[in-house]
């Protein structure tokens, strides 16, 4: 978490000056074609990451080491077989690309991260096995050296390339994107290969079709999931874009409007779901290894761990979101143009990211399909509700974000009654929602309290101070309502 929390801050911290550079029409070609790569990265390689940390985990539980590397070589060959088709397929369908997303400017940013596809395909069995075994660390190395690879590549070659226009310069940006998954997937293999030796691998007749076998079988599914995810985020693309025109915007205040949308307030947004996202994998392995050990008390205290403390981290997030959304992108961006973008989008924080840490939990039990089709039922409301909204002028925009309010909400309901099903979960309503709820309205009133107070101090200061004392009572109200013991807090140190 500590190592997700730095890249995506310097994730952000990337953007920042990017901003200055690219402006909101820069910003909306970097943001196409980053979806347009993230987009077509899932659809070859998802499903993969989970397959072999899942594999790996269920091996090492029955103390298989052989099998657990045998399953990575495997894997790894298979990966960088499709990773060499997606990279030829992004870089050449380039044009396709960019022209069904409304955004033909977007051709040579499309085609700078094709590279990317194939060096993320490359690494992606050596970090599932770190993963599946419980090892974070080399996770955590190479996450945060691509960002910072990512940050000083990519800032270096969008301010190099501008004097041939905001789109060049956006190709240059992202290209710096390919940079820092090179460094890290060579880090991840050099750091494997040196393990790798002291273990005497063979495989055994019929044990590499078998391997291959029982990764397709999660990862398939979880790919399809995938499929259905992105083209739904395309559909979306497509919807907002033409919502926008059909609402009365012309082309090139659209491009601003969707630019602030997705370069801005979504930054912004997605730092704490991709944050916590990394509790879904590493409780993973735990629930894996349980099941596969048959120990289903193990599984089930580490599901209720896992959704308890995805939502005592999601709920701050929330509330500073809401209440600052102006001093954050204010001192982030110095732009405030999607301010009331972000504090719309800020209840969905928490329904996003307990979506997340549920659907882990189902597909670390087995439960593979259920989450698809759950995301797809919620994808499906989101998607309505953006085609109905976004084209009337009131809500442009907006309609957006109230869908995916909507869309997550469905969702959440839908897997949280799943997984108390499938593992024999008894929540504990005051414990899970109350007592963090009360705590985070505890938050909420000191906060706004200090807001006015504070106000003549410096930006970055005034929000430092707010955001720690309104931690800091949060933190008060957890322990003092017991929705945090004291036996918890001296584990965790």
């Amino acid at each position: 978490m500590v190592a997700n929390a730095i890249s995506k801050i310097l994730g952000a911290v990337f953007k920042i000056p990017l901003t200055y550079i690219l402006h909101e029409d820069g910003m909306a070609v970097f943001g196409v074609a980053f979806q347009v790569y993230i987009m077509f990265l899932t659809f070859i390689i998802s499903g993969f990451p989970l397959a072999v940390s899942k594999s790996v985990s269920e091996a090492l539980a029955k103390k298989n080491e052989r099998l657990a590397h045998n399953t990575v070589r495997v894997s790894a060959v298979v990966l960088c077989i499709i990773g060499i088709f997606g990279t030829a397929i992004l870089y050449f369908g380039a044009e396709f690309f960019a022209f069904a997303l409304k955004e033909e400017k977007a051709v040579f940013a499309i085609k700078c991260i094709s590279p990317a596809v194939f060096l993320v395909a490359a690494g992606t069995a050596y970090k599932s096995y770190y993963q599946g075994s419980s090892n974070m660390i080399p996770t955590a190395v190479s996450q945060v050296t691509e960002a910072f690879v990512k940050l000083a590549a990519g800032y270096f070659l969008a301010a190099a390339l501008i004097s041939g226009g905001a789109y060049m310069s956006a190709g240059g940006a992202i290209l710096g994107v390919a940079a820092g998954e090179l460094v890290a997937s060579a880090m991840l293999v050099a750091m494997y290969m040196y393990e790798r030796r002291k273990v005497s691998l063979y495989y055994e007749n019929g044990e590499r079709r078998q391997i291959l076998k029982t990764v397709l079988s999660v990862a398939v599914p979880v790919l399809a999931a995938a499929v259905i995810s992105n083209a739904m985020s395309l559909a979306e693309t497509t919807i907002i874009r033409t919502g926008l025109l059909s609402a009365g915007l012309g082309e090139e205040k659209a491009r601003y409007i969707y630019g602030a949308y997705t370069g801005y307030a979504m930054t912004v947004f997605n730092l704490p779901s991709g944050i916590l996202a990394t509790l879904g994998v590493s409780i993973l392995p735990i629930i894996s290894g349980a099941t596969a050990s048959g120990n289903a008390e193990r599984a089930a205290k580490a599901a209720l761990s896992g959704i308890r403390l995805t939502i005592y981290l999601a709920l701050p997030c929330a509330v500073v979101m809401y209440l600052m959304p102006e001093e954050i992108l204010g001192v982030l961006f110095r732009n405030t143009a999607s301010a009331n973008m972000l504090k719309a989008s800020a209840p969905c924080i928490v329904l996003l990211c307990v979506t997340q840490i549920t659907a882990a939990v189902m597909q670390a039990s087995g439960r593979i399909t259920e989450p698809i089709i759950f995301m797809f039922i919620g994808a499906a409301v989101k998607l309505f509700i953006s085609a109905l909204l976004i084209k009337r002028p009131e809500f442009n925009i907006y309609g957006a974000v109230i869908a995916a309010n909507a869309g997550y909400l469905v969702t959440v309901t839908i897997n949280t009654a799943a997984v108390k099903k499938y593992l024999s979960l008894k929540y504990n309503i005051m414990s899970i929602i109350i007592k963090p709820a009360a705590s985070a309205a505890a938050m909420f009133a000191v906060m706004r309290l200090l807001k006015a107070p504070l106000a003549d101090l410096p930006s970055i200061a005034g929000l430092a101070c707010i955001c720690a004392a309104g931690s800091a009572v949060y933190m008060c109200m957890l322990l003092l309502t017991g929705a945090v013991g004291k036996n918890e807090i001296s584990k965790v140190l």
